[in-house]
């Protein structure tokens, strides 16, 4: 039996969890997610990867959302708040991510109640996020109401082929209704 994954916010980002959310990103593109990198990041893309996460952690305009059973990390998202004045009521999501030993086990909308619950208090009322059309990822905001905005042909390219990608969006209020009164 695996263990309760248990989801908190952090704060700052010590060196042994920043390489386990490295291990979690790398072991997830490896089987097929899309989060940016096609293959094992080499390790100087790993340091600027860690840098970058440190960075806007620090800045105070992201938060990251990790998902720890024992001692395992096994899932990681950032919500990263508009630095714009004008669009402070926005956070985009990026870098969801759940150990494939630990899908289908509710940790998704156990998330999603979190960021909720965040954005709400941080004033955040509008979330947004792009992914790669058609992954299981663009399938997943989708069944949890997120709405393309807008799709860009040439999104990302992986091995000389270019793929499209979906710009998706939600109210905060339209999120809190899919996971806490529909009990997704």
């Amino acid at each position: 039996m695996k263990n309760e994954v248990h989801l908190e916010w952090i704060s700052a980002l010590a060196d042994a969890e920043a390489h386990r959310i490295v291990e979690l990103v790398e072991g997830t593109t490896l089987e097929g997610a899309m989060l940016g990198y096609a293959e094992r990041m080499s390790s100087g893309e790993a340091e600027a990867f860690i840098g970058e996460l440190r960075y806007r952690i620090a800045k105070g305009d992201s938060l990251a959302l990790v998902g720890v059973a024992g001692s395992k990390l096994v899932f990681f998202c950032m919500m990263t708040r508009s630095p714009m004045p004008n669009c402070r009521h926005r956070a985009e999501l990026s870098k969801g991510v759940v150990h494939p030993e630990y899908r289908g086990q509710n940790i998704i909308p156990n998330a999603f109640r979190k960021i909720v619950l965040k954005a709400e208090s941080l004033g955040i009322e509008q979330l947004i996020i792009d992914v790669r059309e058609g992954s299981r990822a663009h399938l997943l905001w989708q069944r949890f109401g997120f709405k393309s905005y807008g799709v860009l042909d040439d999104y990302a390219r992986v091995g000389g082929e270019a793929y499209r990608g979906h710009f998706l969006a939600q109210p905060v209020c339209a999120l809190r209704k899919q996971v806490f009164q529909n009990g997704l």
